[in-house]
């Protein structure tokens, strides 16, 4: 059984959406936690009427958001991904069927962005694909795993053994730090959600790598730059 967690502020332009995706494949025992930060709008509301279960949490970052939702998960494994995401149409019975192989202890899947330019979709993707086969590649080297904090899933032991996420930017390179090797892990680039490039239009993609860029290195060396002023909905 699984627990898809979504961190939430001012989301209902996306979530319902998300939640009608998601719903169809989920059996029996799964569950989908919204992990809000008090929204000004309807986004607890509709969330609530789509049949999620609501967590609030102050607005700390959304790396402490999907660590708070993951202790509250009544089930062993533990999804991530974001509000705005559209997910794959077997996306979690590709989860699922990952994690009955029971040494499996995370999953990890590929990131792409729909725009309404194709110029940019294919910059877009092209950077995000080359990132997921740079962590593939390093993982099958080194056992160290980085999984994208917004299309992953964890075993709820392993997760919070290593402290889940914390409220830094680069949440997810900074929980694998923290994480020991392992070569249980897999990568499944079939795996799919698609995002909004709606921080890219905001703040500007170079200017966003960049941000990364920096908060990456800051992660890795275990500092981190703290996300209270990280300019997102989530």
């Amino acid at each position: 059984m699984l627990s898809v967690v979504i961190p939430t502020y001012n989301e209902e332009e996306h979530i319902g959406r998300l939640l009608q995706l998601l719903h169809p494949q989920l059996m029996e025992g799964d569950e989908i936690i919204i992990v809000d930060s008090y929204s000004k709008d309807r986004t607890v509301e509709i969330a609530k009427r789509l049949g999620a279960r609501i967590v609030l949490e102050p607005k700390r970052g959304n790396g402490l958001a999907r660590t708070a939702g993951a202790m509250a998960a009544t089930n062993d494994i533990v999804v991530f991904v974001d509000a705005d995401c559209v997910p794959s149409p077997d996306f979690i019975s590709r989860m699922r069927k990952h994690f009955s192989a029971e040494q499996v202890v995370a999953v990890g899947g590929l990131d792409l962005y729909h725009t309404d330019s194709g110029a940019r979709k294919f910059v877009y993707n092209t950077f995000s694909k080359t990132v997921f086969y740079t962590a593939k590649l390093t993982h099958a080297f080194t056992g160290k795993y980085w999984l994208a904090s917004n299309n992953c899933a964890y075993r709820k032991e392993v997760f919070l053994d290593a402290g889940g996420y914390r409220s830094v930017i680069c949440e997810d390179t900074d929980l694998t730090r923290r994480l020991p090797p392992s070569k249980n892990v897999v990568y499944d680039s079939k795996l799919e959600v698609s995002l909004s490039d709606r921080r890219f239009k905001k703040e500007g993609f170079f200017s966003t790598i960049g941000l990364w860029g920096k908060s990456n290195i800051a992660a890795w060396m275990g500092k981190g730059r703290d996300s209270s002023g990280y300019k997102t909905n989530y």
